[in-house]
């Protein structure tokens, strides 16, 4: 008896903490059967997603599949080869193979005399963004190319490929192949809806390794890469932590829609996960120039801006931080022709307010060289109107980029030997380490880079880090422009230069005069 009470108490106690378990549950939502059955518990709930290129199971939640999207788009994203000859004369590194190994360098062998043209290819990416062939890439990955050789997925054909178009400054070109059938495609998405968290994937050929897929999210966007960039003012780089290596340049960067929204150009040599693409409405702004014309043409003012900081607003008496400050005027060009002036203020573009910076630069150079605009300023409280005739920027941003590269000629070495000083372009590395935009004026011109301690130049106290500003009293910004005015000065003749010396006590002005010697 006693066995079978205790029997029946233990089912007594089952049957009331099943009840209690079944009341308890009719007042709390329990993870959805889905969920865990696919061993999800605990996670948080989305609304369900079709995913691209796939079919949501029944009755069961569905997410994006990178592998959808990138088995969508592959097709579509090429592996371009750029072969460039170059001349042997000018040096560069060559491939020690074996024959050199054992018999040491030496020039083609059958051809003795003059040598050939070495050979050198480099690796990248592009995409397909027409089905009669136009592939959109990075200009740097076809620049100075003599061959340019395009392969596709599942395909054995080694197709020709021709540059349509290029635009440097934003490192963008266009090339085109020709089929006998239409090509695949991947569609262009919006680059300004990206957000900050979003994923994004990477496809591309890092190191020859074709078809490369990497995911990431967006890191940031708007970056700016100054001396990467040919033409900083119009960076907006978008930031990924998606790898992006050598080779990748050119592929695209696609959100979970598999569309496109950017174009992969660069990494940081600094950091791993930093990786760099030009938004793809970018080139959606230029690809109509390109495909018309081959270079895309933008206006510009010949100004330099920044944003106003809130001690700036306190300093200009202003009542926001809105519009974009005017730090200097290049004389000769739209800017000074229409009278603005180091101080004013730009608040807006023919009635459209700006807001920063960047917002009157893409706004300027959206417009056509030779076309009319009419600027809103303040100036020191005021506000007026000033119309400006707008010049191309590719031009001058080509000018300035010939003035530092051009090699240096017999009479300028000449004239530079005879000072006894050497001077070279005042980069923004160089400006930052002498600590001269922390200064209330501008300062523009050349920095001594050397000086011999047996010339004139020495004895009158110019130093290495000390910027000449103007030579005979002719202001100079660039090394051309100081060597065009150094051309002028006979041998023998003495040189007034308007120094500005950073490395004394005084870290201030004054003229010099330095002998010219014979």
């Amino acid at each position: 008896m006693k066995k079978h009470a205790q029997l029946l108490t233990l089912a007594l106690i089952a049957a009331a903490s099943i009840l209690f378990g079944m009341v308890l549950a009719s007042g709390v939502k329990l993870t959805p059967a889905s969920l865990a059955d696919s061993g999800m518990q605990g996670a948080s709930l989305r609304p369900p997603v079709q995913p691209a290129g796939g079919v949501a199971s029944p009755g069961r939640l569905s997410y994006p599949s990178f592998a959808d999207i990138v088995e969508k788009v592959n097709p579509a994203v090429v592996s371009i080869i750029s072969t460039e000859l170059v001349d042997p004369n000018k040096g560069g590194q060559n491939f020690h193979g074996p024959f050199e190994f054992f018999f040491g360098p030496g020039q083609d062998r059958r051809r003795p005399g003059k040598p050939e043209p070495r050979r050198e290819d480099s690796g990248g990416s592009g995409f397909i963004i027409s089905e009669d062939g136009y592939i959109l890439t990075n200009n740097h990955v076809i620049e100075g190319a003599d061959k340019i050789r395009v392969n596709l997925e599942g395909d054995d054909t080694d197709y020709k490929a021709e540059v349509v178009g290029a635009d440097p400054s934003t490192d963008l070109a266009l090339i085109k192949i020709s089929s006998d059938h239409k090509l695949p495609t991947v569609p262009l998405g919006d680059s300004d809806s990206l957000r900050v968290g979003e994923w994004v994937i990477a496809v591309g050929n890092p190191y020859y390794y074709e078809h490369t897929v990497t995911v990431g999210v967006v890191s940031a966007k708007g970056r700016k890469l100054d001396q990467l960039s040919k033409d900083p003012s119009l960076d907006e780089f978008i930031q990924t932590d998606a790898a992006i290596n050598f080779g990748n340049s050119g592929g695209p960067l696609l959100n979970v829609d598999g569309e496109v929204v950017g174009v992969n150009s660069a990494i940081s040599s600094v950091g791993q996960g930093i990786g760099f693409a030009v938004p793809i409405n970018t080139a959606k702004n230029i690809l109509s120039q390109l495909k018309a014309t081959g270079h895309v043409q933008r206006g510009f003012l010949g100004i330099s801006l920044r944003n106003v900081t809130t001690d700036l607003k306190d300093a200009f008496g202003l009542r926001d931080t809105h519009g974009a400050l005017v730090e200097s005027v290049t004389k000769g060009l739209p800017g000074d022709r229409a009278g603005l002036r180091a101080g004013d203020v730009i608040l807006g573009v023919d009635g459209k307010n700006v807001n920063t910076m960047d917002e009157l630069v893409k706004i300027i150079s959206s417009r056509e060289p030779g076309s009319r605009v009419r600027l809103s300023v303040l100036r020191d409280g005021r506000p007026m109107a000033v119309t400006a005739r707008l010049e191309d920027r590719g031009q001058h941003m080509n000018a300035s980029r010939r003035a530092q590269n051009e090699p240096e000629g017999e009479g300028e070495q000449e004239g530079e030997r005879r000072l006894g000083i050497t001077v070279d372009n005042l980069t923004p590395e160089v400006r930052r380490e002498l600590e001269l935009d922390e200064r209330d004026e501008k300062i523009d011109g050349v920095v001594v880079t050397d000086v011999s301690q047996a010339s004139d130049a020495y004895e009158q106290g110019i130093v290495r880090g000390s910027i000449i500003t103007s030579v005979n009293r002719v202001p100079v910004t660039s090394l051309s422009e100081y060597r065009r005015e150094m051309t002028k000065v006979r041998p023998g003749a003495k040189v007034l230069f308007r120094i500005y010396d950073p490395t004394t006590n005084g870290r201030g002005w004054r003229f010099v005069v330095v002998k010219n010697e014979e």
